[in-house]
């Protein structure tokens, strides 16, 4: 009789196992669908892995001591089977949990202490707007210049941030050095050599005067299919224009609609002809299958940014970032998630209602594109978090109302940290531009009365020194 009780304890004991088997895979299914943004979703196949292979190992050893109690009674006398089967999950736990840890610390960087300095223009001859959607900062040894395209003048509003000193170069209307509205592409290669992109789908090189130097149709070789991506819209997503003075050419982003779904390309072309377009292909997202299928809203582009060597891209409704090598044409997909809010935006509701694609911004993450330092040899990555949506509330309201964080990568783009930037402080459509030692932010904010002002403020966020990453 003792040996029956023993035998159906332990037949207890493996039906429990297998109920604890099946809850905890049932747990890791709703963390992966549910809560990504908390566990790495690789990280959770190989959690689920763990409890199948620890279970097969529990109810393997339950049955040896179903056969030794067969056997030697005795044996199982001096130790329950309770106390078997709670030595066996504490072991498990202990293990998941030493795994989970080292997991964490790969995936996710530690809070970043930024050092934020506020920059206030001081009033001036110059009609200088609050923000500017399209933006750059120039800078040498001793010069640090702010340019912003001032779309009520039409042209380039010019601040020393040395010295506060403001000037303006204005567009030309007409004439062989018209510029022609819209501009949403700007790279300052020297004070006399300024590039603008403009609705006539060419690269202008202008002088400080804002006199044309030269000319650069973008849409030579392109296919019917093919349409030029310079566009600088914070709302829908970021593609730079970019000067290489190495190899003397101009960099552009191009947009296929001729595949399903449509694909992306970097383009580059030589100014004095010592070698034809190169064409750079950019992987699709690995998030989301089509992004440009109309399931997402507004975020339905691609952010398109270079280093010296590298074509740096990423898709505003994901947090992976793309690195593409100019010279191998190899490209590495680098593990970007937040800890702070989801890293994969939802579906929009409606394809063509509008106002569900407002909802759909408010309730989902945006990232934006990834900008490099060059005095640090870093690169930094801001994006918005999600946001309840209430449809009582103004809808630029509830935009100015969610948080926005910074993400730092080190110079090989492992992350080493993320930051939330101050709240109700800046404006997240006409936003920032990246400068030597971290990035100036324009102050500009509706939630916020101490940003109701007409002056010309802007924070220059500073990156810390440390550039290893997290072990």
């Amino acid at each position: 009789m003792l040996l029956l009780q023993y035998l159906q304890q332990l037949w207890v004991a493996v039906f429990m196992l297998h109920r604890s088997l099946i809850l905890c895979l049932i747990l890791c299914w709703l963390m992966w669908k549910h809560w990504p943004h908390l566990v790495k979703r690789r990280a959770i196949i190989v959690y689920s892995l763990v409890i199948v292979i620890f279970h097969k190992m529990s109810v393997k050893l339950a049955m040896t001591i179903i056969d030794l109690s067969a056997m030697h009674p005795l044996i199982v006398s001096r130790m329950s089977v309770r106390s078997h089967f709670l030595l066996l999950v504490c072991f498990s736990f202990l293990i998941s949990c030493q795994f989970a840890g080292n997991k964490k610390e790969i995936g996710y960087g530690e809070e970043v202490q930024l050092n934020v300095k506020e920059v206030v223009v001081p009033s001036s001859d110059v009609l200088n707007l609050k923000s500017y959607y399209l933006s750059f900062v120039y800078q040498s040894d001793s010069l640090q210049m702010l340019y912003g395209y001032n779309y009520k003048i039409h042209g380039l509003d010019c601040f020393n941030l040395k010295n506060m000193q403001s000037s303006q170069i204005t567009f030309l209307g007409d004439g062989n050095s018209a510029v022609v509205r819209p501009v949403t592409g700007l790279y300052v290669q020297s004070l006399d050599s300024i590039w603008i992109y403009d609705g006539s789908q060419r690269a202008l090189l202008l002088d400080r005067q804002g006199q044309l130097l030269n000319a650069v149709n973008l849409r030579d070789g392109l296919t019917s299919n093919e349409q030029v991506l310079i566009d600088c819209n914070f709302a829908i997503s970021t593609s730079k224009l970019y000067y290489d003075g190495q190899h003397k050419s101009l960099l552009y982003g191009i947009q296929d609609t001729s595949t399903s779904p449509y694909s992306f390309k970097v383009r580059e072309a030589s100014l004095n002809g010592s070698f034809p377009p190169v064409t750079y292909l950019l992987q699709s997202s690995v998030s989301v299958s089509d992004v440009s299928g109309g399931d997402y809203g507004n975020m339905s582009g691609i952010n398109i940014s270079f280093s010296d060597d590298d074509i740096l891209y990423n898709y505003p409704v994901e947090s992976h970032v793309y690195v593409l090598d100019r010279r191998t044409k190899q490209t590495k997909v680098i593990d970007a998630d937040s800890r702070f809010t989801k890293n994969v935006a939802g579906k929009c509701r409606s394809r063509s209602d509008y106002s569900q694609w407002i909802r759909h911004a408010v309730e989902n993450p945006h990232f934006y594109d990834v900008m490099y330092l060059p005095e640090k040899e870093m690169y930094v990555r801001l994006h918005l978090g999600e946001h309840t949506f209430d449809a009582t509330l103004d809808a630029d309201a509830l935009m100015d109302d969610r948080n926005l964080y910074l993400t730092l990568f080190d110079k090989e783009l492992n992350v080493i940290g993320e930051s939330r930037l101050a709240v109700h402080r800046y404006n997240y459509y006409t936003a920032w531009t990246a400068m030597g030692k971290g990035i100036l932010v324009f102050v500009d904010n509706l939630m916020s009365s101490a940003t109701k002002t007409d002056k010309l403020e802007m924070d220059v966020i500073e990156v810390p020194m440390r550039t290893e990453k997290r072990r």
